[in-house]
């Protein structure tokens, strides 16, 4: 029998109950998968529309009709040692930190995995200690990992793992921490699992498992994704008054607290950034400095790549490949003299300079957003998409209202062959794009209207998302970093 999806009626009914809920909140992109889990719950619960279906979940004596759709409709997939950034960050700066002052204060070293999924993300956390402890001597741990799907749970306490989740993890992780089982699976090693506990929890309606104070880091990465400002803003209290006064807060790659909340400092650490509490944070996120002049207009230049992308969003456009001479060798300047450099040698498509001037400008001033920009259009022209990724990222963690950020980095990771994070990426793009200056956009416009650039990141965001190598089930969609709710 065919799945019809619901109408907008019914669609705007169910996101508010899931709101209710969860706190989930879901965009027409993902309707489809709804209506086919909500029609393959009605049909085993014999329910006969969506009203009394949802009555039903929500009622008293629905409350396990209520954990199987939210298990149907969060996203469950993620691997060990996700995000190499904060795990280099964690393994080289922040653990080692919190396990001085647990050690110099004599209480337990106690870490929180806020929406755990199947287990990777605390287990990860648990094998950075073990190895910390063997350098530097063991402290009390409590690592808990919480989630609102029991099946997802099920899946940690079992601790058992097999295919991506164990081939993404990072070289030599699989023999150091891992038992081999007879079926070609993978059990965690009983030092790691022994650090960890895992509890249900809903991150909006219930209490969290902790005291005021009492959580030294909370690791909350892709979570906040799915919710909306409100929400949002309320978790991000809790975990302020949850952390102790120096304690850590990591989020995902595409989350920030910009707009959100002001009680945190935002830190880098090597390549990553993370939210440390203090009794006076910093103020803002990108430094109060000048806007540099623009620079005269250039001559005119061959096509750039993400005007040739617009065409083809999977196509690797054509690259500028005339040689440059290198930066000259003197005293180091300001940063933003360096960043006018920079501008001025990618409008010149001298792409290796320009990529060398901003990323020493954000050296020297590791929050500003333009530096990364710059730096990444700079190293995708050169063919270095991996560079240009981890740049672009950096520059929509620091300010999600930039909106060519968003559409460079949905362009970038549909050529490498990341559909589900272009889609968000083209989302985020789409979403930002109406409040940029003219100025900004005026090389992805290409001559367009704004307008005409929205439709087809709308477009792109649907395409991309309905990817069929990347669905599992009837609308779980598997997502290979690691994108879930709780």
């Amino acid at each position: 029998m065919t799945t019809h999806v619901i109408s907008d009626a019914d669609y705007a009914v169910v996101s508010d109950a899931l709101v209710r809920m969860a706190g989930l909140v879901f965009d027409v992109s993902r309707r489809g998968a709804i209506s086919a889990i909500l029609h393959e719950r009605m049909s085993k619960t014999g329910q006969s529309s969506i009203g009394s279906y949802l009555a039903h979940v929500e009622s008293l004596s629905g409350s396990a009709e209520r954990q199987q759709l939210l298990d149907a409709v969060t996203i469950q997939e993620t691997h060990f040692f996700r995000n190499l950034p904060q795990i280099e960050a964690l393994r080289s700066d922040v653990l080692p930190e919190l396990v001085r002052r647990a050690r110099s204060s004599g209480r337990p070293l106690t870490i929180w995995s806020a929406g755990c999924s199947t287990g990777e993300e605390p287990y990860t956390l648990a094998m950075l200690l073990v190895q910390l402890f063997a350098e530097s001597g063991p402290v009390p741990v409590k690592i808990i990992g919480t989630d609102v799907s029991a099946a997802a749970l099920d899946v940690a306490r079992a601790g058992v793992y097999s295919g991506r989740t164990i081939k993404l993890a990072e070289p030599g992780a699989v023999d150091r921490w891992f038992d081999d089982r007879h079926d070609g699976s993978f059990s965690v090693a009983r030092p790691v699992r022994d650090l960890v506990e895992f509890r249900l929890q809903n991150l909006v309606t219930d209490e969290p498992p902790f005291n005021t104070g009492e959580v030294d880091l909370v690791v909350c990465r892709n979570v906040t994704i799915y919710f909306g400002r409100e929400t949002t803003t309320r978790l991000v209290r809790d975990f302020h008054r949850l952390l102790t006064m120096g304690g850590y807060l990591l989020l995902g790659h595409a989350e920030t607290l910009w707009q959100i909340s002001e009680q945190f400092s935002l830190l880098p650490v090597g390549e990553a950034f993370v939210y440390r509490k203090d009794a006076v944070p910093q103020n803002g996120r990108r430094p109060e400095m000048p806007r540099p002049a623009a620079p005269p207009a250039p001559a005119p230049q061959p096509r750039r790549v993400m005007r040739d992308v617009l065409r083809v969003p999977s196509l690797r456009p054509k690259r500028h490949t005339e040689p440059s001479a290198p930066p000259p060798r003197r005293a180091l300047p300001a940063p933003m003299e360096d960043l006018i450099k920079a501008r001025d040698a990618l409008n010149a498509g001298h792409y290796a300079e320009a990529a060398s001037l901003a990323e020493r400008a954000t050296a020297a001033h590791p929050l500003l957003v333009e530096g990364y920009i710059i730096e990444g259009r700079a190293l995708s022209n050169q063919g270095d998409d991996d560079g240009a990724i981890a740049s672009l990222r950096k520059a929509v963690f620091l300010d999600p209202s930039a909106a060519h950020a968003h559409f460079l980095l949905a362009t970038t990771l549909a050529r490498v062959g990341d559909p589900y994070g272009a889609s968000l990426s083209f989302a985020s793009a789409a979403e930002t794009l109406p409040a940029a200056s003219t100025e900004t956009l005026s090389e992805l416009l290409d001559g367009r209207a704004v307008s005409d650039l929205v439709d087809l990141c709308r477009q792109l965001a649907v395409t991309m998302n309905a990817d069929p190598e990347t669905t599992v089930g009837a609308g779980a969609a598997s997502r290979d970093d690691g994108r879930r709710t709780q």
